[in-house]
């Protein structure tokens, strides 16, 4: 049976690509932050198994490869995510940067290292992570995102994420373990952007069909809604 980790797995996108990946047949390791997400989780999906840790504690790598310690993954999908509607140096402050930067960056590397070994026990597998069009430092430079109301710590969490997959790649591929970036399309949740205009749904969906049909390259950065994005 294929097995999936997933980080951010109680709502959103991460509950939905939950679901997906269940009803596929995958195997599910889900992290969430608190008791109440586990339980809730568990009425929906009573076959997973769920780690309660946030991941931007210094136990976190930890705790997980303890939790991980003999199983083999085929999927990690870093989809736990932080942002704070601050998009001017005005309304920008030094701890939204700190608490975005722990989550969207700090978190997945964190994930990563936590279960490396049980990726190492698959071949092939694969890292995802769930990046945006935000992150993407050609299209900041060529004003996509001026006037988008983005906030300056999400942008620049997501940059600094997108250098860790790059690195993350250069590591990992000897020892055949892709990782991507990812963006999932212009979501309505909670944190939508004006243009929001896909459901988390129908973005799992997407994910969980490229993943099938085994489309992911190492070093790819991919929208689900418009295609190949410029790092």
């Amino acid at each position: 049976m294929n097995s999936v980790l997933i980080t951010g797995a109680n709502r959103g996108l991460g509950l939905a690509l939950a679901q997906q990946f269940s009803a596929c047949g995958y195997k599910l390791y889900l992290v969430v932050r608190t008791e109440s997400s586990k339980i809730d989780l568990l009425k929906e999906l009573p076959d997973a198994n769920v780690l309660i840790c946030d991941v931007t504690t210094n136990k976190y790598e930890v705790l997980l490869n303890e939790w991980l310690s003999d199983i083999s993954l085929d999927v990690i999908i870093n989809n736990a995510g932080s942002g704070t509607k601050a998009p001017t140096l005005e309304s920008t402050k030094s701890e939204f940067l700190r608490k975005e930067f722990e989550t969207n960056c700090i978190g997945v590397l964190a994930t990563v290292k936590g279960a490396l070994v049980a990726l190492k026990r698959k071949h092939n597998s694969l890292v995802i992570n769930i990046s945006s069009r935000r992150g993407s430092l050609t299209m900041q430079s060529e004003l996509a995102a001026k006037g988008s109301g983005c906030s300056y710590s999400y942008r620049i969490s997501k940059a600094a994420q997108n250098m860790l997959t790059l690195c993350l790649a250069d590591d990992l591929e000897d020892l055949n373990i892709r990782v991507v970036a990812i963006h999932p399309g212009r979501l309505l949740t909670k944190m939508a952007s004006t243009d929001a205009d896909m459901t988390p749904e129908l973005s799992a969906k997407k994910l969980l069909a490229m993943v099938k049909c085994n489309k992911l390259k190492t070093r790819d950065y991919i929208s689900l809604d418009t295609g190949e994005l410029p790092w």
